[in-house]
């Protein structure tokens, strides 16, 4: 579940963001605030996942909330306004997102799934953190996967993976120069294997986080990754920050 703030001085703001979260059964709105005030004390007592600051408010600014919370990085802002012009100084503020009012629907269902991944990359950081939920998080997972090679079902260990690719409905599982076709949709495997083990790069690939030995980074927002076997990954734009927040976690 996605925790979820909303501070802005006008009802009918605050209303149109409620109806637009609830649309989401993964989303709790865990406070609502009117001023800068009430929405400093609810992110210091309950640090939401993100928080949806309108920037102009009494007694203190979206702007000067987001600039004060170095001690919370893990909550994410999202800038609600009905001006551009502050579009500048709220990415300085490390803003996740800047929407405009009036708000659509599909611009924020667009900011909320990119919210989505960097709070399951953030938590997927948090589990690689030794002694973090190691014993409850071990049971929920796929122990291996397995292939059919003629009437045989035979065992793949996760540790020899590299990458996992989609291949129409099915998957193909890398391990260097093999490659196993698995009977399980990439969607599938994502929600099976540990993501502390495993990260959705692409929407056709998976990688182990442990086989990654290098990342390119190119013009404009591009990006690969390179396994420890050579091959060499794509890494789709929408996924690149969760990317790099599980990647980071390894240094």
């Amino acid at each position: 579940m996605m925790r979820a703030l909303i501070a802005d001085d006008e009802e009918l703001s605050r209303r149109a963001l409620q109806q637009l979260l609830r649309r989401h059964t993964d989303v709790e709105i865990i406070a609502e605030c009117r001023d800068g005030a009430e929405a400093r004390e609810a992110l210091e007592r309950l640090e939401p996942d993100v928080a949806f600051l309108d920037i102009r408010m009494p007694l203190e600014s979206g702007l000067a909330l987001a600039r004060a919370r170095s001690a919370r990085r893990k909550t994410l802002v999202v800038f609600v306004t009905a001006f551009d012009k502050y579009a500048l100084p709220a990415f300085d503020a490390d803003a996740a997102d800047y929407l405009t009012k009036p708000l659509t629907e599909a611009r924020f269902d667009e900011t909320l799934e990119r919210i989505r991944e960097r709070v399951r990359a953030r938590r997927a950081a948090e589990d690689l953190r030794p002694g973090v939920g190691a014993a409850a998080q071990q049971t929920r997972y796929a122990p291996h996967l397995v292939t059919r090679v003629g009437m045989m079902d035979v065992i793949i260990p996760l540790e020899t993976i590299e990458y996992i690719q989609a291949d129409d409905v099915y998957a193909v599982v890398v391990s260097g120069a093999k490659r196993q076709l698995v009977r399980t949709a990439l969607d599938e495997l994502e929600r099976t294997l540990d993501p502390r083990r495993f990260v959705r790069v692409h929407r056709s690939y998976i990688v182990r986080i442990d086989r990654v030995t290098a990342v390119r980074r190119h013009a404009g927002s591009g990006a690969e990754i390179v396994v420890s076997g050579g091959a060499v990954v794509p890494v789709s734009r929408r996924r690149r920050a969760r990317v790099t927040e599980i990647l980071a976690a390894r240094r």
